[in-house]
């Protein structure tokens, strides 16, 4: 994993706009996020990522046979991250690929590096999750250093205007290295969603092809390059469809919700963690949370939260592992995982 060094806490942002510690936490349960710097882009929290999941992995660059990036945080509006990062970590010239299923990105790349191996297509495919949101947060044009200016009486409206979104995000990539192996272990079996009759819960309604042209002065006026975010109808859907999944690949795979070691749900908010727990009848400790030291890292909470957990030795060998996630789109979907007893061999 990999995160930016500069830490804003909910007391720094008290600072910006009318929002308390108590009134974010209660809210979201984030306390802090990491941010970049300007000039800092999810590219390079990628590669960063990326490099460490190679070395941890026992892999040289060279070995790694497919790219996938998840991202909605793009450096540029073209190309995606994928090209950037592939030269950044000095990958061959492997096929890459870019992911845009924001929240549910992630998973999705999981997905398809299982698809790649499975198909004999790839023995070692790197997956990452990357974000660098801090662009999207209408808080003033930052110093280098990365200090928000005092607002104004204007800004600090607009600061308020969109604190019900801005506040629960922050800066952060995750990455793994699927690798083709024999025998059960690792991905067993998955189940994947889309309902574009939900596109509206999370949408960016300006800025694009739509448009012509596809950024201008007026849409920038009406905020239409913000996201709009219907908070209650994302709660409802999360709360039901990610332990809906959860128990639909269960089901498929014919072991019980109540076998497994951990469930490593998308880090939203908290208040849809409890959501989940309670749909699945699990305690906290196997729904477990980092969202007050990270924010919603978007594509990056799985593997981040992931890393944690294996750095702590929550997931030993043979445990079964449960990922889940719902994001804009709506895409959501669950993938069963049971960690290897040891990591195959290196290839030559």
């Amino acid at each position: 994993m990999a995160v930016p060094e500069r830490v804003i806490t909910n007391d720094d942002l008290s600072q910006i706009m009318d929002a308390t510690d108590e009134w974010i936490s209660l809210r979201s349960g984030v306390k802090q996020r990491h941010l970049s710097l300007p000039g800092h882009g999810s590219s390079e929290l990628a590669a960063l990522a990326g490099t460490a999941a190679i070395k941890d992995a026992g892999l040289h660059e060279s070995q790694i046979d497919a790219l996938i990036t998840a991202t909605m945080t793009p450096d540029y509006y073209a190309p995606g991250i994928a090209a950037v990062v592939q030269e950044r970590i000095g990958l061959a010239a492997i096929p890459a690929f870019d992911l845009r299923q924001q929240c549910c990105g992630f998973l999705y790349g999981l997905d398809l590096a299982d698809s790649l191996i499975t198909s004999n297509r790839a023995e070692n495919v790197l997956v990452i999750g990357a974000e660098a949101h801090v662009g999207f947060f209408p808080w003033g044009k930052p110093e280098q250093d990365g200090s928000f200016p005092v607002p104004d009486e204007k800004q600090r409206e607009v600061n308020n205007r969109t604190r019900g979104w801005s506040v629960l995000f922050g800066d952060g990539s995750g990455a793994m290295v699927v690798r083709k192996a024999e025998g059960n272990d690792g991905v067993i079996a998955s189940r994947l969603f889309t309902d574009g009759s939900q596109s509206g819960l999370i949408l960016v309604p300006g800025v694009g092809s739509t448009q012509q042209p596809y950024v201008d002065q007026a849409q920038l006026d009406s905020e239409l390059h913000l996201p709009l975010m219907d908070g209650a109808g994302l709660y409802r859907s999360a709360v039901r469809l990610m332990p809906e999944a959860v128990r639909q690949v269960c089901e498929k795979a014919g072991v019980e919700v109540s076998s497994l070691e951990l469930v490593i749900a998308h880090q939203a908010i908290d208040r849809i963690l409890e959501g989940v727990r309670k749909h699945l009848d699990l305690p906290a400790e196997k729904v477990p949370s980092n969202i007050a030291r990270y924010g919603n890292t978007t594509a990056g909470t799985l593997p981040i939260l992931f890393h944690e957990l294996r750095q702590q030795g929550q997931v030993g060998p043979g445990a079964l592992v449960c990922f889940t996630a719902f994001g804009a789109g709506a895409h959501w979907g669950a993938i069963l995982y049971r960690e290897p007893a040891a990591n195959p061999p290196a290839r030559n």
